[in-house]
């Protein structure tokens, strides 16, 4: 039986959440990375700018990189979970209809939340929003259940990264909702540094670190992680993200300064980031990928040295204020967000999606990609990591801080320009490549 003409393949379910994915990062999200720190030179910053700071990192986090992991988690959930397909398939289109709607109505209300109606907005962009994380949530859970029981590393990072999705979602709806029900359009600076933390180190993260566990080692021809090495990942994120966002969970409802659960928490999160690269680490030439690919892998070399650059400041940060007694910078803390969204999930992203999906894979039997792609997303992102990361780190201040946010921005815009581009080539020869098989099995000829 064949699919009848419009119909969307089981497998191109991705596509939407991809398409969503990047219209939110160029769209909102990068773009917002430029112009904020321009209004600051420009002396325009004012309580609508930092509403409209805190949209940018939604966004960012859960609009074009948090969109991007659930669309890839429809391509390789069932893999990894030893299924054919997604489990609960009918959630598919209310996950993907709540999600974009509750970002788009988020950002759209909370801007201007002072007016009755876009504060309603909000709310119920806050509420679409917990809905989809925990349609997302069983589908991802109840499709890895199965490795999930048998202790597999990999399925607990994935299957916990859900949960940490539907629980930044659940707070944000309580502390967000609040804010625009009392006509306010800023969340308190506690509650937002609560929601980027889970959105970061208890989405993101344990993504990243479950696909890799599970991808690279099958990319650059390394043993994959035994069971002591994926639970030791597995158990140190965990205890670490468990004490880190129950510290500054507390400090934000209840005041006070646990810098003792603060501080531990983030070092074994930092840690647990450290144990990953070293059981998975890619520092082999790509000896499993077809000779097309291995260029391509590039990007992924870069990418995996900010997430020890990552790991490595998150804890000897934390070592530091454990002995002097205190709590981490939050300028520090928004550097390392930084250098962690910026060189890693945004050029983990780009790099897998030239590996794993179908579109560049259709595209790859026709053209050699130019050697050009692994070398130019490699450098362009990690130079705007090092400018709106590193640099502010190492004591940038000034003008000069916000000239680099506004450059690294605009690095990071064209990079997924760039990317764009190549995805929606690779998308027209991807199915022209379906419908040339469609033509074969109308006219029962052989496919070769």
């Amino acid at each position: 039986m064949t699919a009848s003409p419009g119909a969307r393949p089981r497998d191109a379910i991705h596509e939407r959440f991809l398409i969503a994915s990047l219209a939110f990062g160029l769209l909102g999200g990068f773009t917002l990375a430029i112009t904020l720190p321009v209004e600051v030179i420009l002396g325009r910053a004012d309580a609508s700018w930092v509403a409209h700071a805190q949209v940018h990192g939604h966004m960012q986090v859960v609009g074009f990189a948090g969109l991007f992991v659930v669309g890839m988690a429809f391509r390789l959930a069932p893999r990894f979970g030893g299924r054919p397909a997604m489990a609960l398939p009918w959630a598919t289109t209310p996950v993907f209809a709540l999600l974009v709607l509750g970002l788009l109505a988020r950002s759209i209300g909370q801007p201007v939340a002072e007016v009755p109606v876009f504060a309603a907005i909000a709310v119920v962009g806050l509420v679409a929003e917990l809905a989809g994380s925990a349609l997302f949530a069983a589908m991802l859970l109840t499709t890895l259940w199965a490795a999930i029981r048998r202790l597999e590393a990999h399925a607990i990072l994935l299957g916990s990264a859900s949960l940490g999705l539907v629980v930044q979602a659940l707070l944000g709806a309580w502390w967000i909702g609040g804010a625009m029900l009392d006509a306010r359009m800023l969340v308190a600076t506690s509650d937002d540094r609560v929601l980027l933390h889970l959105q970061l180190f208890g989405f993101l993260l344990p993504a990243i670190l479950g696909v890799g566990m599970r991808s690279f080692p099958t990319f650059f021809g390394r043993k994959p992680p035994g069971a002591v090495a994926g639970g030791a990942v597995a158990a140190t994120w965990l205890a670490g993200i468990a004490l880190w966002s129950g510290a500054e969970t507390s400090m934000a409802v209840a005041g006070g300064r646990p810098w003792l659960l603060a501080g531990l928490g983030q070092a074994l999160t930092g840690a647990s980031i450290l144990v990953a690269i070293v059981s998975f680490g890619p520092w082999r030439k790509a000896s499993r990928l077809a000779a097309a690919s291995k260029g391509l892998a590039w990007a992924i070399h870069p990418a995996v040295l900010w997430l020890a650059a990552t790991g490595v400041v998150l804890t000897g940060t934390a070592v530091q204020a454990l002995l002097d007694g205190t709590l981490v910078a939050p300028l520090t803390l928004d550097a390392v967000r930084h250098v962690f969204v910026v060189g890693v999930v945004t050029l983990a992203i780009i790099a897998m999606a030239q590996l794993i999906l179908p579109e560049f894979a259709s595209e790859r039997l026709v053209r050699h990609p130019g050697g050009w792609r692994g070398p130019f997303f490699g450098a362009a992102i990690s130079l705007a990591a090092l400018l709106r990361g590193v640099l502010p780190l190492a004591g940038l201040g000034g003008t000069e801080r916000w000239w680099a946010m506004a450059i690294a921005g605009s690095l990071a815009w064209v990079a997924l320009i760039v990317f764009a581009t190549l995805l929606w080539r690779a998308s027209r020869a991807h199915r022209a490549y379906l419908q040339r098989i469609e033509r074969f099995r109308s006219n029962e000829l052989p496919v070769r």
